[in-house]
This record gives structure tokens, sequence and C-alpha cells, in this order.
């Protein structure tokens, strides 16, 4: 008898634990959500900005002479 109460109780703690585990697994992931959304915004704009170059900086392609 005593060693069903026990393992009732142990059952009983156990899903609690278990419970508690997933409200705070739940939790984490929202904010990883969150914070995944405000860099995905950050990426896009900075992708999609014209670069800045410093003044008086000319970029230069340099060209590919395939008879040399």
């Amino acid at each position: 008898m005593n060693q069903a109460v026990r393992n009732k109780a142990f059952e009983a703690l156990e899903g609690m634990q278990l419970k508690n585990r997933v409200k705070q697994l739940e939790y984490d992931n929202a904010e990883l959500v969150k914070s995944n959304e405000e860099l995905r915004e950050r990426c896009k704009k900075l992708a999609s900005k014209q670069p800045e170059w410093p003044k008086g900086y000319r970029p230069t392609r340099k060209r590919y002479n395939a008879k040399q």
C-alpha cells in the first residue's frame, strides 16, 4: 500500500517537473523567435542599403586580360 502511494506521488512530481520544463522551454523559444525577427529585419534593412564609401574613395574594377 505504502509503495503504491509513493509511486503515485513520484509520478505526480515527475509530471509537474515535466510541465514546468515545457513552460520554460516555450518561454525561451518565444524569446528566441522575437530576437530572430528583430535580427531578420535588421539584416534585411542592411542588405538592401546602398554601400557608403569613404569620401574621396573611388572603387575601380580590375579588368581581366585573357591575352596575357
